[in-house]
């Protein structure tokens, strides 16, 4: 039994040459691994990425501060749940914690102003915030 590949010139079947049947297969092997690697690369990001922006929430939800949007105060569980709602309709458009934060935890999209939160020093926007937390979090998982 013939195991190359066959082609077809002016109507008629030809066999490839070894030497490129070989290449395809070899071709064909590459891709697959390949193909494999990335995906798994790029869930293995994913799963990172999701695993932070669920710190993040959790952070914002236990803090037990006050968060304000479009000038009315929140508890901590409120906003986490509002940042958690903006989440899951921006959840295709992030990839990265920082996007998280920029599209969901920043600023109001009806009215632009910022989201502030209320700490023992000061009242800062609630994205700076995160920031730091986002920092500290990514700092003990390199060195933790």
């Amino acid at each position: 039994m013939n195991n190359h590949l066959t082609t077809y010139t002016r109507g008629e079947k030809v066999p490839m040459p070894k030497n490129v049947t070989v290449t395809l297969w070899c071709l064909t092997v590459f891709l697959l691994f390949s193909a494999t690697y990335f995906v798994g690369r790029v869930k293995a990001e994913s799963d990172s990425t999701q695993q932070t922006i669920q710190f993040l929430i959790g952070t914002v939800s236990h803090s037990n501060l006050v968060f304000v949007r479009n000038g009315k105060s929140y508890n901590s569980t409120e906003a986490a749940e509002h940042i958690r709602e903006k989440y899951d309709y921006f959840r295709s458009r992030i990839e990265t914690p920082q996007d998280f934060i920029r599209l969901c935890a920043s600023k109001s999209l009806l009215s632009g102003k910022h989201y502030l939160v209320v700490t023992a020093q000061s009242t800062i926007p609630t994205a700076k915030w995160l920031e730091q937390k986002l920092a500290e979090y990514l700092e003990t998982q390199h060195h933790g």
